[in-house]
């Protein structure tokens, strides 16, 4: 009886094992950030410049902060880029008044990394943008800079 309950519950074990082990792993949503008072729901227009020897045009791109989550949404529409927590401090110290500096990552489903450094200095934006692959080899590099989105000016806009 004791082998015939300790066969069954060996069964049970292994079978319990390899179902964990076959299971497809979910992807997770991106996480938020901790939230923030200096960025959160700021929208920035963007003109994003590839350097080095294959740089390409100029391309336009919309970046926001919202739910404490980035968004490049250039890179996620043509790259699949999804949205990143990001980190931002103020430095009221700087000559031109109250300036933020932020980090953002976000990763594509071929586990490649785009890093996103930049600075806000009243309405203005500037900063990089490092895309690496898996192995951590720097595929593309950009610059960008750009202003704060003015909603008023957008709402006008549809309207016209």
């Amino acid at each position: 009886m004791k082998k015939t309950i300790l066969s069954l519950l060996s069964i049970c074990v292994l079978f319990t094992l390899s179902n964990n082990i076959y299971a497809q792993k979910k992807e997770a949503p991106a996480k938020k950030g901790p939230p923030d008072k200096l960025l959160a729901g700021k929208i920035f227009t963007i003109e994003l410049v590839g350097q080095g020897k294959k740089a390409g045009d100029p391309e336009a791109d919309e970046i926001s902060f919202k739910g404490g989550v980035f968004t490049s949404n250039l890179m996620k529409k043509e790259n699949e880029f999804k949205p990143g927590p990001y980190t931002v401090e103020a430095d009221s110290s700087a000559e031109a008044g109250k300036t933020l500096s932020f980090e953002s990552e976000m990763k594509n489903p071929s586990d490649e990394v785009l890093a996103w450094k930049g600075t806000i200095t009243k309405d203005d934006i500037e900063g990089t943008a490092t895309w690496t692959n898996k192995k951590g080899k720097t595929k593309k590099e950009y610059t960008f800079t750009g202003s704060k989105k003015d909603p008023k000016a957008a709402k006008k806009k549809k309207e016209d």
